[in-house]
């Protein structure tokens, strides 16, 4: 899901650079998530697995499923999870709208800077994340908010707390809440 920038020379190494940390900590967000090491959870737009491998981590008695229209980042995050031995998650390509995964069957998914994405039908992208879950099921999402961030592409593209309230209505689900991460992001959780 989540596309390269054209004049980034190396997105993935700025992905997974420890520096990130400091702006977005896979732990902190996983704090704030409904999640539970039971569940089965899918990492839709995982990139090069920046939120896979502490996900899977945390998922000690669950299952992950780390999904991503790019083939390149498919292969980095699969290359990630098998060095890190984790043998509870599944790195699969998938479309925009359309997943490998049973519908219905999953506890929780998570969305990490993708529902921003420029020519994403956004309402069918939800309504289908919003098909994989069971009842009750639920879903962080994270995005830019305000003038911040250091993706100049998002930039134009942003959706802030309101607008992901309003297009989780018309996709079915209903939002939670949201908080702030830091000065450019946010988090927020739907539920079915």
């Amino acid at each position: 899901m989540v596309q390269p920038e054209r004049h980034d020379p190396d997105p993935i190494s700025r992905w997974l650079s420890p520096e990130r940390v400091r702006e977005l900590d896979p732990f902190n967000v996983i704090n704030y998530m409904p999640i539970d090491p039971y569940d089965k959870v899918a990492d839709i737009g995982c990139g090069p697995g920046y939120f896979t491998i502490p996900l899977a981590r945390y998922l000690v008695h669950g299952r992950l499923h780390a999904l991503d229209t790019d083939e390149e980042m498919v292969e980095v995050a699969r290359s990630r999870v098998t060095a890190a031995r984790l043998g509870n998650v599944e790195v699969l390509a998938c479309q925009p709208t359309e997943f490998p995964i049973e519908p219905g069957s999953l506890d929780g998914a998570f969305l990490s800077l993708v529902v921003h994405h420029h020519g994403l039908d956004r309402e069918a992208f939800l309504k289908a994340v919003r098909g994989l879950l069971r009842a009750n099921g639920w879903c962080t999402v994270i995005e830019w908010h305000g003038e911040g961030g250091n993706d100049s592409h998002s930039h134009d593209h942003r959706i802030e707390p309101d607008d992901l309230r309003e297009l989780a209505r018309c996709a079915g689900f209903r939002f939670q809440g949201w908080r702030k991460l830091n000065d450019t992001l946010y988090m927020a959780t739907l539920k079915k």
